[in-house]
């Protein structure tokens, strides 16, 4: 009898770890893949403005190279941005 009160139990906990993950499969099934794609685009810019910004600072960039890097940067990641309010509006 304990046996199967112990297979009961290791059940139940492997379904209640696992709920997450099946949570998760059902998001991403909805999710529009056009505004996921954008969103990794936004956050790829900004990791890349990061960088810029760190690489200003270590003096691997110039000040005059930093700026017209940073001003590129940021005017892709307002595209983007853009971009991405544009097709939200659109799904709401």
């Amino acid at each position: 009898m304990t046996v199967v009160w112990f297979i009961v139990l290791l059940v139940l906990v492997a379904v209640f770890v696992s709920m997450p993950f099946w949570r998760r499969g059902e998001a991403s099934g909805t999710e529009d893949p056009e505004i996921a794609a954008l969103e990794a685009a936004r956050e790829s810019k900004y990791r890349e403005i990061r960088d810029a910004e760190m690489d200003r600072e270590s003096g691997k960039l110039s000040e005059e190279d930093f700026r017209e890097l940073d001003a590129e940067l940021r005017r892709e990641a307002v595209g983007i941005l853009d971009r991405l309010e544009a097709l939200k509006g659109k799904e709401s």
